[in-house]
């Protein structure tokens, strides 16, 4: 197994949609922390009293509900893996996102979706990388340090 990347941990902050919590990218550490209220952390992980706090950590996109489906319909409508379009059907029903899934287990599709959501969420990720004042490989080898491994 391939080693984590930042960019596992940034793709999976984006494809998480919660309405509780958010997700932020510490510039200094790599680390992908998660932004709650302190009733649902315990306590906050984060000084915002801190003026640093506002430069170093970076909000992380997360994908709305509407575009979760989209992608959903763009993968329905390429896979050649599903002949009699159980996923289109699906997502046309009520509770479209169960629906998919059970599609998906149904088709055994799990690995080919995977694939195919995070390639496009790590697309989407890429002009947000590029805003930040730090390079991505430089918020890698920062975030495999905070691991313990080296970059």
């Amino acid at each position: 197994m391939a080693p984590r990347r930042l960019v596992d941990e940034l793709i999976d902050a984006y494809l998480d949609n919660s309405f509780e919590q958010g997700y932020l990218l510490d510039i200094e550490t790599g680390q992908v922390v998660i932004d709650a209220e302190e009733s649902m952390m315990g306590e906050s992980a984060i000084d915002w009293e801190d003026g640093n706090s506002l430069d170093r950590y970076w909000n992380v996109p997360q994908i709305s509900s509407e575009e979760a489906f989209w992608v959903r319909m763009r993968f329905a409508q390429r896979t050649d893996s599903d002949p009699d379009d159980l996923l289109l059907d699906a997502l046309s029903q009520n509770r479209p996102f169960r629906r998919f899934k059970d599609a998906l287990t149904e088709l055994e599709l799990w690995p080919e979706w995977d694939a195919f959501e995070r390639n496009w969420a790590q697309e989407e990720l890429k002009p947000w990388l590029d805003e930040l004042p730090v390079s991505y490989a430089e918020l890698n080898a920062r975030y495999l340090r905070s691991l313990g491994s080296n970059p």
